[in-house]
């Protein structure tokens, strides 16, 4: 038999312990407490579980992987190496892509509820037509995209004869652009610049001074800088349209022009009329390579001496746009980067709040979808001379309706 070890207890402890195995004072002092043989320990065979200090199948297993992975031969180590942080990247970016859309889909989308806190939450989201209810389609996003005549960069200031401060320059093109993520349509709603609306005058260091009747193009020229210009753009364009909510705003001069239009290797139109920018004319029915500066001058172009010559040039914008899209989207198929590049590359020429995420968000989606010239309209109205200028006025029944139907759906 194997020797045992014996411990004893020579004083009484002098505090009162209680335990599981009862109070130390039922104790008598030099009591003899038998313990363990010395080997006992090593020989008592354990539970199996996380605690257990017998290799468990885990451990083996992985030992097992780790002594296969040190026999290898050092190319083959290096190729495990490199597949494994390949796939750690990928894992990361594709997260990353991920949340950035999840992100760019929350801060896009207007959420309409029927709890608003005050009346002020609910103008253009809800409305009354033909005494029928509507309520904004939540699914609808858009952005106001303007076209700024100026070729400088966007932050800069024109000579202006009644601004001291200079002009943030004429919004010569307005499109709202309407895309809505769940039917995957796409709509362009064109605002001539001569539509007479409610304008903001804005004064030097943006001090608001009054409110006019004006054409809408003057609005932009307000600004104090490129950001005022747009929102007080948005404002004013979502007022005329019944308050509708504008999510987002994008304005470029013209000397982006070229650059988007050579990102995707030029766009081709059949010239709607006949047109002379430069040293150019570009004849009616005749196919066109746009490319460099002469997409700026087909978009750009108008005789001011003819009456409508901004009806004109507001159709070869629509028709250039369209074209545009179609050939942007087979572009970007083969390189998605595309977007963020130009994005990148115009910084100096454009002016937006447009994210990384509502871009991530949206281009998988605007992938998908079409657009035709019925998808692209003006807002209904008419074109007349008041006081040698030329204004366009609205059709408010004819207006409401395309509203009704661009952006709003029935309540039950």
């Amino acid at each position: 038999m194997k020797k045992k070890k014996h411990f004893s207890h020579k004083e009484k402890n002098s505090q009162n312990f209680v335990g599981t195995q009862g109070s130390f004072d039922d104790l008598d002092s030099g009591y003899i407490t038998e313990i363990l043989y010395e080997d006992d320990f090593e020989d008592r065979p354990l539970k199996q579980g996380r605690h257990s200090r017998n290799p468990s199948k885990s451990s083996r297993r992985s030992k097992g992987i780790l002594d296969r992975f040190l026999s290898m031969k050092k190319w083959k180590k290096v190729v495990l190496c490199v597949v494994t942080a390949l796939v750690v990247v990928v894992t990361g970016v594709t997260g990353s892509f991920f949340y950035l859309r999840a992100q760019g889909e929350k801060n896009l989308k207007t959420r309409v509820t029927a709890n608003s806190e005050s009346e002020d939450d609910d103008v253009g989201l809800f409305v009354t037509y033909n005494g029928k209810k509507y309520q904004y389609n939540e699914d609808v996003i858009n952005f106001l995209c303007l076209g700024i005549d100026k070729e400088t960069p966007i932050e800069s200031r024109r000579e202006a004869e009644n601004l001291a401060n200079g002009s943030a320059g004429l919004a010569d093109a307005i499109i709202l652009v309407s895309i809505n993520v769940e039917s995957g349509k796409i709509r362009f709603l064109a605002i001539p610049r001569d539509t007479v609306t409610t304008v903001k005058v804005v004064g030097e260091g943006g001090k608001f001074i009054e409110e006019v009747r004006q054409q809408i193009t003057l609005q932009h020229a307000y600004g104090q800088n490129a950001t005022q210009a747009c929102e007080l753009m948005i404002e004013a364009v979502s007022k005329l349209l019944y308050q509708i909510p504008i999510q987002r705003y994008c304005s470029i001069n013209l000397a982006a022009i070229p650059i988007l239009n050579d990102a995707i290797g030029g766009v081709d139109v059949q010239v709607l009329e006949d047109v002379t920018g430069g040293a150019r004319t570009y004849h009616a029915g005749e196919t066109v390579h746009l490319e460099g500066d002469m997409a700026r001058e087909y978009i750009q172009a108008r005789d001011c001496s003819v009456d409508g010559s901004s009806i004109g040039r507001l159709n070869r914008q629509k028709q250039y746009i369209t074209n545009y899209f179609a050939k942007a989207k087979e572009v970007i198929k083969s390189d998605v980067s595309l977007p963020l590049t130009v994005f990148n590359s115009l910084q100096e020429d454009m002016c937006t709040n447009i994210t990384p995420e509502d871009i991530a968000y949206l281009v998988p989606k605007v992938l998908g979808m079409s657009l035709n010239a019925e998808d692209m309209t003006t807002i209904p109205g008419e074109a007349m001379m008041q006081n040698e200028h030329l204004e366009y006025i609205p059709n408010v029944d004819q207006l409401k309706e395309t509203l009704i139907n661009y952006f709003y759906k029935e309540i039950p």
